[in-house]
């Protein structure tokens, strides 16, 4: 049997016994999900527009008028009483309690059926490389396939299946919240949905190419016969208003075949794949089964190359697929369910900036549009939220959104409205995309604006102590607790007022707006460093530490702002690896820690390329293997045991890879930062740094003590060079002198 195993993606050798470890494909708007069973299959459709109204009213409360009585309860009997008086003060106006935004949903789910009951030599697969899905069996000698991607050219998933008997047919939901009629003309289904709580829904179009169909009594399907391979093209068509709908037309004229559709499409979706690329091993090796590949790692009780190229190009897989008209949730761009976890929506506490981590350094920045697009439509919803909530002009981001903006996600339990530092942290993207690729003209009218916009909000909420220092008061350190001043809050506001003062200088702007907010920055408190030496989450005096919790929300300074390493401020970097080292102790590496949690599995992976932990990346990478966090399709699961379906993880794999191969901040280019021993070679190329800069390539041998880089610049720059684990390497290459648009490359012998 001749079939494709896939050297950039995965296989395996049975079906998918459930959604989440389906097979996943994806262009940014639509995405595809296949099962793969020979004889009962089914495609499942989603479209990134896809949230079902709940009915939920989604209005604001007025609390603008409490917030001075809600700080003076603060001041005086503490945030638990304070809340409870504010929550209340809420009820009294209608708010409904903590509301979940509305849920992403699949758009169909389409059934192959067959009577293809004894099949043999099973396997299904995903190409990374150019985003096809592949399904293949034998049945009596005979073989079958059946062959799936989701266009970049035309915007259609387009599905193939071998010569024969079929029948196919959607589901018919049975959703409450919607209702479904179904008809077929000629060759064509369409489907179309009207969402019960909204003017919005959806239509599903399905064009099939058989040499013999026949529409089910029920018009929701064809049996078809067919001597030549049969051809399906699905494609959903979301609407805000009935007016905004689309007129369906079948299509006319000559149908291009699936494997002229599939070139034009690969074209595309390679050029993405290929712009950077991380070789730790063979061919032979890339060519098992993902299964033998896990068990191999879980023998060897760590992270084997193969196994973390596979998971490196999973990750950007990802975001390829799910990045384009909008940016990904916490699901990706898939679902097989109209009750995820969490409403599968777009998650900004923490989540979204993760999936989103590894774009800019993968050279995907046109991926981030749609992250910059969802923004932009949340605005309305962020700006009332400022102005009901804190009276305040500018924004106020939510936790949750899917539909709307609108911060409705909050209780006493989880007072996530007082966390004010959620649009600082979307921001941080805005100013990275200029750092990385020197678009003056989108700092200029997206960054600047975004970014003044926070800082319109701050000048309203902060207030000010005797002293003149502000205060953020309320204060929530997301997802750990209340108390004023938590240090996320202080580390926000800080990059937000460094970039727009470094935004403001590059466009050569006003003084007297830069020193405004010079003046700004000034008064904001400086860090604190509690009796254990280790950097305070809270500013708050009496407010003790939490260390057993999955969040690294006042480790921002480190993992994502930069704001300080151990030469610019040592003293403020050894408190920051104290706190880090006690939430290890107390929650990742402890049996006992609060929850298993991918999520802060990565933002540990991230602290600890910082850090220059290179075994601690062995410890993170060996957990996720252990307990089994991963899907078939190396999408990744939220909890250990695949238990929900959870993309976080995946975009921020690349980011740790590159982190502990070649990072760079303040000035300085780190080389092997935290490069583990189970990775002792390798080579990758394509990798982008900010300050435009662009690895072509970086090899590595540490059995040999040596490393290659090739590296160029678009700008005139001079970078200092540290290799943090190889310090005597250092000796004769402290600057890097880099000259515009010519590649320059280094030999280096490792010290031992």
């Amino acid at each position: 049997m001749s079939t494709h195993v896939p050297t950039r993606g995965v296989w395996t050798d049975s079906p998918a016994m459930k959604w989440e470890d389906a097979l996943v494909s994806g262009n940014g708007s639509h995405g595809v999900m296949v099962m793969g069973d020979p004889v009962s299959d089914t495609i499942i459709g989603n479209h990134c527009r896809l949230y079902l109204p709940q009915g939920n009213r989604f209005d604001v409360p007025e609390m603008a008028a409490y917030l001075t009585e809600f700080r003076q309860i603060i001041e005086r009997e503490g945030y638990d009483k304070a809340l409870s008086f504010y929550y209340q003060k809420a009820k009294e106006q209608g708010y409904p309690g903590l509301l979940m935004s509305d849920p992403s949903h699949p758009g169909f789910h389409l059934h192959v059926e067959t009577d293809h009951h004894s099949y043999y030599d099973y396997q299904r697969s995903i190409d990374y490389e150019t985003g096809e899905l592949m399904v293949s069996y034998q049945v009596n000698g005979q073989t079958f396939i059946r062959k799936t991607f989701v266009s970049q050219q035309t915007n259609q998933i387009i599905h193939c299946l071998s010569p024969g008997q079929y029948r196919i047919s959607l589901q018919d939901y049975q959703q409450p919240l919607m209702k479904q009629t179904s008809m077929i003309h000629h060759h064509t289904m369409h489907t179309h949905f009207d969402y019960v709580h909204s003017d919005g829904g959806y239509d599903v179009l399905i064009d099939v190419k058989a040499s013999n169909l026949q529409p089910l009594d029920d018009e929701t399907g064809f049996h078809l016969q067919s001597d030549q391979p049969i051809l399906i093209t699905m494609e959903i068509r979301p609407y805000q208003q009935a007016t905004d709908r689309s007129i369906i037309k079948a299509k006319t004229g000559k149908q291009l075949s699936y494997q002229r559709l599939f070139e034009r499409h690969e074209k595309i979706h390679r050029d993405l794949f290929d712009r950077v690329r991380l070789e730790l091993a063979t061919d032979d090796q890339r060519k098992q089964p993902i299964w033998s590949l896990v068990d191999q790692a879980k023998q060897a009780d760590q992270m084997t190359p193969v196994l973390l190229e596979k998971m490196y190009d999973a990750g950007r897989y990802m975001f390829i697929c799910s990045a384009g008209e909008l940016t990904p949730n916490l699901q990706g761009i898939w679902t097989g369910t109209f009750e995820p976890a969490w409403s599968g929506d777009f998650t900004f506490d923490t989540n979204v900036q993760l999936s989103i981590a590894g774009a800019l350094s993968s050279d995907l920045a046109e991926g981030l549009n749609g992250y910059f697009r969802l923004i932009k439509e949340l605005l309305p919803g962020f700006h009332e939220n400022a102005q009901k909530y804190y009276g305040a002009r500018g924004v106020l981001a939510t936790a949750h959104s899917s539909n709307s903006g609108k911060h409705m996600h909050w209780n006493e339990d989880w007072p996530l409205v007082l966390w004010t530092c959620g649009a600082g942290w979307l921001a941080h993207w805005y100013y990275q995309y200029y750092r990385f690729t020197g678009d003056t003209i989108f700092l200029q009218h997206e960054s600047v604006p975004f970014l003044e916009e926070i800082v319109q909000f701050y000048r309203d909420f902060l207030m000010e102590d005797a002293d003149g220092t502000y205060r953020f008061t309320p204060s929530y350190s997301a997802e750990n607790g209340t108390g004023d001043n938590a240090t996320q809050d202080i580390a926000v506001a800080k990059e937000v007022l460094t970039n727009l003062i470094d935004a403001y200088q590059i466009l050569g702007y006003s003084n007297e707006k830069i020193n405004s907010f010079q003046m700004m920055f000034d008064k904001l408190p400086n860090y604190q460093i509690n009796e254990e030496g280790a950097l305070k989450e809270w500013l708050t005096p009496d407010k003790g530490e939490n260390y057993n919790h999955r969040h690294f929300s006042h480790l921002y300074p480190v993992f994502q702002s930069r704001e300080f390493n151990s030469e610019t401020d040592p003293v403020m970097w050894q408190a920051s690896r104290i706190a880090f080292d006690k939430r290890l102790e107390a929650w990742l590496l402890n049996e006992d820690g609060d929850t298993s949690s991918t999520h802060g599995r990565m933002h540990s992976a991230l602290c600890a390329t910082q850090f220059h932990m290179p075994a601690l990346i062995d410890d993170i990478f060996r957990l996720l293997i252990a307990n089994n966090c991963f899907f078939s399709s190396l999408m990744m699961s939220h909890y250990n045991e695949q238990n929900i379906f959870n993309v976080d993880g995946n975009g921020a794999m690349p980011q740790v890879v590159h982190e502990m191969l070649v990072d760079y901040s303040n000035n300085r280019l780190t080389l092997l930062g935290a490069i583990p021993s189970s990775i002792p070679s390798g080579t990758i190329r394509g990798v982008r740094l900010p300050h435009q800069v662009t690895v072509h390539q970086f090899t590595w041998d540490l059995e040999a003590n040596k490393l290659e880089l090739e590296i160029e610049s678009q700008i005139d720059q001079e970078l200092s060079l540290y290799l943090p684990l190889f310090k005597g390497s250092e000796q004769h290459l402290q600057h890097l002198q880099l000259v515009r648009n010519q590649k320059q490359s280094l030999h280096i012998e490792l010290a031992k």
